[in-house]
């Protein structure tokens, strides 16, 4: 009997031996295949993009396009400078700035008492020295609210038209204007119907092509996508070019763990924020508008809530970092994450005003993604849905580069299997960095070791709520 035990087990050990041997036992937690010649669009370089917030933002800091903070949005590749922010265009008049940023000068209490020194804000002309001086692509916004408000609509449409025409004069011509923000929210300083919003559009839009009929009209919509935006669409669909619907995640309850245990971040809960630009492109089609557009003027993980902590400097760069990939993948046209800096210390932001605008580890974040701007996104795909992916190779054909976001939570690592098919590199760079990061100063940005296991196959581990950044060359 002890006989037969032994010999079972034997015939046992040469069959897992065999399987093995043939390549038919599963040597890795995953598979991830890169498909080189399978094209999938242009990575968009409008999808860097940042909000800045005009009563904010200091002429030192600036440096009239050559301070620290110039040099810091070159750094990145920056294609985008939303201005003068988000809710504040609905209360700016761009001839008086006041960087009362939530006040109107139209409103009947006013106070100028509480008027900042022009040296703490960036006002219209400081803006334009600085798009002109990166070369970055202008993102200007119209504040329709005040004329709505308080029932001067054409005081508004002419300072819009006068806006316009300074940007000429100055020798900026500014292609996208977005018209308002977040119209629906009760703190804007009007809050719209769809249908008010939409005549609201209806009347400044042909004004404004008067002066420049090459420009591109940003309309901002309910992020529910099923009752605003298709009555948008129905009033004044002739006069949009893009629909910008703002992508915060889970707004009040956005924490580590609830990231953790998410899977794929969703906006509002529903369904991956890699699907949404077909999602809200079908409903263009749908209206009879396809050359509408989807964009992102704002978004970024949301704020925890109440009662509820934070994530950290280092899971906040992670958490984001999955949004803008997802972003990448989904083939968005433009997007500015929100905010590039802001007065109080925020994991949220970029910079750090209060430490002369150091950078977060946000920013670090940020950086890892600036060579595939305007490159090729191929086919990737992987075995395990928890471990996000994304393959982008150079024009020239002569780089490829890897995305690896882990947040399978069952193990302390996946053991990944890396096949790119259609490449043959000569070798390998890569920059990870963990969501455990709490070293002071910038991410943590080190390299992970890979082992080549044939001409064009790679494995290595990659740890837990981490990310991956690898650079094949050929």
């Amino acid at each position: 009997m002890k006989a037969l035990r032994f010999f079972s087990c034997l015939l046992l050990f040469a069959n897992f031996s065999f399987v093995a041997d043939n390549g038919k036992q599963p040597l890795s937690d995953c598979t991830v295949t890169v498909k080189a010649n399978d094209e999938k669009g242009i990575v968009s370089p409008n999808i860097m993009g940042f909000n800045i917030v005009y009563c904010y933002e200091s002429d030192a800091g600036w440096g009239s396009g050559k301070g620290k903070v110039s040099e810091l949005v070159k750094a990145l590749g920056t294609k985008q400078l939303r201005y003068p922010g988000g809710t504040v265009v609905t209360k700016y008049h761009w001839e008086h700035p006041t960087g009362q940023g939530w006040s109107d000068t139209w409103s009947p209490d006013f106070n100028p008492a509480k008027n900042t020194d022009p040296s703490v804000f960036m006002d219209i002309d400081e803006y334009l020295g600085v798009v002109e001086k990166q070369k970055i692509e202008p993102l200007v916004g119209i504040n329709m609210g005040s004329g709505m408000k308080y029932n001067r609509v054409q005081d508004g449409v002419d300072e819009a038209v006068r806006l316009m025409k300074h940007c000429l004069a100055k020798g900026v011509k500014v292609k996208y204007y977005y018209l308002d923000n977040e119209p629906y929210q009760p703190d804007a300083n009007f809050t719209y119907t769809p249908e008010q919003y939409a005549e609201a559009i209806n009347t400044y839009v042909p004004a404004m092509k008067k002066v420049d009929p090459d420009i591109k009209i940003i309309a901002n919509t309910h992020p529910n996508a099923d009752l605003y935006t298709k009555a948008l669409l129905a009033n004044a669909g002739e006069n949009i070019d893009y629909v910008d619907v703002h992508m915060y995640w889970r707004y009040k309850s956005a924490t580590y763990e609830n990231w953790k245990k998410e899977g794929l971040m969703k906006h509002r809960g529903v369904s991956p924020y890699n699907q949404q630009n077909a999602i809200f492109q079908k409903i263009f089609d749908a209206a009879g508008y396809p050359n509408i557009k989807l964009v992102i003027l704002e978004w970024n993980i949301g704020p925890p809530g109440d009662n509820n902590i934070a994530p950290t400097e280092a899971e906040g760069a992670l958490m984001v970092s999955e949004q803008f990939t997802q972003f990448i993948q989904s083939g968005l046209f433009m997007s500015t994450f929100w905010p590039l800096s802001w007065p109080n210390q925020s994991f949220r932001a970029l910079l750090n005003v209060n430490a002369e605008y150091k950078p977060f580890k946000m920013y670090d974040m940020f950086a890892l993604y600036k060579d595939v701007l305007g490159q090729q996104k191929v086919k990737s795909t992987g075995t395990i849905a928890n471990l996000v992916n994304l393959a982008v190779k150079s024009k020239d054909e002569k780089t490829m580069w890897v995305y690896l976001i882990n947040k399978q939570q069952d193990r302390p690592e996946l053991k990944v299997d890396l096949a790119l098919e259609g490449l043959n590199p000569k070798s390998v760079s890569s920059s990870a960095f963990n969501a455990s990061d709490s070293s002071v100063g910038g991410l943590d940005v080190h390299s992970l070791k890979l082992d080549r296991v044939g001409a064009n196959r790679y494995t290595l581990q990659v740890p837990r709520n981490s990310f991956v950044k690898l650079t094949f060359n050929m």
